[in-house]
Order: C-alpha cells, then structure tokens, then sequence
C-alpha cells in the first residue's frame, strides 16, 4: 500500500471533498427526514397562538409536532408529523388546545372514524380553535353595552373599598398563590410520573380485567354456597327447637307414668340381685362335683370311683377275686 505522501494530492483533495459533501447530505437527511412519522394537515381558521416546534397529543400523550405554519386564503394549513403507529380515519379531529398560562399551545388530536384520512387533512369543519381577542371583543361589546353603568361603577367602588379593609391580609394570601405555583411547577415532572404510573395500572387493571371478572364469579359462588349452608343452618336449628318442644311436651304428658315405672324398674332390680346371687352360690357349690365328675369320666368309656373298702383287702386282692 503506498504512503500518503507519494500518492496524488489532487485526487485526495477530490476524495475528501466528496466525503465532505457525502457527509453533509446524510446530515441533512437525517435533520429533515423523520422515521417511524407520517406528516399530516389541518385547515384551521386561524393559528390562535399555535407555533411551529409546539407538540402534537392524542389523548394527553406527546406523539409529534407542529412542522409548518402558512396562509390558505381565509384559513391557516398547519403541518404536523406523529407517530406512524396511530391511524387517523376519517372523522378526525384537531383542536388548538392551551397548554400553560405563559401562552404555549398544543394540537390536539383525535383520532375517529374507521377508513382513511382523505389526503392526510382534516378539513375545516372538523378543526376548532380557542378564543381569540376579537371574538372576545365583538361578543363582549354587547353584553358590556347591556350593563348598568352606575350598578357597576357602585360595585366596583365597594369591591375597592372591601380591598383597602383587607390590604394587610390580600399579600400574604398573594404570596402563598405563588408559593403554591411555584411548588406547582417545581413538581410538574413527578406529576407526570405520577400519571404515567396511574395510566400503567389502569392498563394493567384493563388487561386483568378477565381474570378479575371471573374472581367476582367465583366470589359469587361462594357466597352462594354460603347462603345456601346458611339456609340449611337455619332450617336445622327450626327444627331442633321444634324436637325440643315436642320432647318437652311429651315428658310433661308422661310424667305422672314414668315415675311409677322407674319405681317398678327399681324393684324388678333388686328382685334380680337377690337371684343373681343365690345362682352364684348354687355355681361355687357345683364347680368342685363338676370338677370331680369330669375326672371321672375323662379317662376312657368308664367312670372312676373309690369306695371304701371294709374287708380289709387290698384293692388287687379285691380284683384277683372278682377276676378269678
């Protein structure tokens, strides 16, 4: 690769200058032209204080800006350029709103309708502007006209007089207005924070929205289900009370038998008491001549007995005698 300085100067002059004029036209490209934007028009009847640079809403939001401001005959075309994500339909509208009371404005936009925006205007009839002074003058003449002079100039001097007896109070309520604008304006931006974390919860409270519905049927259910149980209750306790009632009724009815009956009862107790211990008695008595027999009789298909023996002779003897 050749060094710079062997190479030839006018051609790198050439280069540069063409790089230079390359440059420049990506940079002014990229000023005017604006991407992800679509430019629209609005016939107004007149500017009402609006400004090239000032912002586009739609529905509060900033979403582009004025670009052009110029004369049409007895109206006012007013360029913007906003976001390409919003469709304007036919039936859109735009109005020049007030931003601030230092005097800024902003074009609002709504969009309606579902076609497409004829020529991308929004035509006369479908524009609205705030009022100007001349509306203000020519519709106030009349009605200032119509006012009683001397009713007025009276009220005026009692207003006047009303306002010398509180000049010491009228200050500090002045100064606490602009304490309280002043705080006002100093808060602005966490203001819109605010709002901007109101609008993310009512967004995330409208795609909820579903399951919230469907925790309400079920919380229906419940208390369905619950009423239900409550009703059951209900019943069972009714009929508990009416058991209680009639069992009441009835040993009431019967008190004057049962009593006799228990006594009955008792002797026929007693009666079986006695007996049962005679019978006791009679079992002891028999346990030992049971016992005795059972050995007698569990040695074979005979029974064993002892008898005394009065000859004298052995038992063997006795056998041997009766076997011979």
């Amino acid at each position: 690769m050749k060094p710079i300085a062997t190479r030839d100067p006018h051609k790198l002059g050439l280069l540069a200058i063409g790089v230079a004029i390359l440059v420049g036209a990506l940079v002014l490209v990229a000023s005017v032209v604006s991407f992800g934007t679509t430019g629209y028009t609005a016939v107004l009847s007149q500017t009402a204080g609006l400004r090239v640079g000032e912002d586009v809403q739609v529905s509060g939001v900033p979403v582009g800006e004025v670009t052009g401001i110029e004369l049409a005959g007895d109206t006012v075309k007013v360029s913007f350029r906003m976001s390409s994500d919003i469709h304007l339909g036919p039936e859109t509208r735009a109005t020049v709103k007030v931003a601030t009371l230092l005097g800024t404005h902003y074009l609002q936009i709504e969009p309606k309708g579902g076609g497409e925006l004829a020529d991308g205007t929004i035509p006369l009839a479908q524009t609205s502007v705030p009022y100007n002074l001349q509306d203000v003058l020519e519709e106030g003449t009349s009605r200032v006209e119509a006012l009683d002079a001397e009713k007025l100039a009276a009220a005026l001097t009692a207003m006047s007089q009303s306002l010398e007896g509180s000049a010491d109070d009228l200050g500090p309520a002045l100064t606490g207005v602009t304490r309280l604008a002043t705080m006002i304006s100093d808060r602005s931006e966490q203001g819109t924070e605010l709002l901007r974390a109101a609008r993310a919860v009512t967004e995330q409270l409208s795609s909820s929205s579903e399951d919230i519905l469907g925790l309400m049927e079920q919380t229906n259910l419940v208390l369905a289900e619950i009423t239900a149980r409550r009703e059951a209750i209900h019943r069972l306790l009714v009929e508990s009370t009416r058991l209680s009632t009639n069992l009441v009724s009835i040993i009431d009815a019967t008190k004057a038998d049962i009593a006799p009956a228990l006594r009955d009862f008792e002797l026929s107790l007693a009666t079986l008491k006695a007996e049962d211990e005679k019978l006791q008695h009679v079992l002891e008595l028999m346990a030992p001549s049971v016992r005795y027999l059972t050995n007698a009789s569990g040695q074979g298909p005979w029974i064993d007995l002892v008898l005394p023996n009065e000859t004298g002779m052995l038992p063997n003897d006795v056998e041997c005698k009766a076997g011979c």
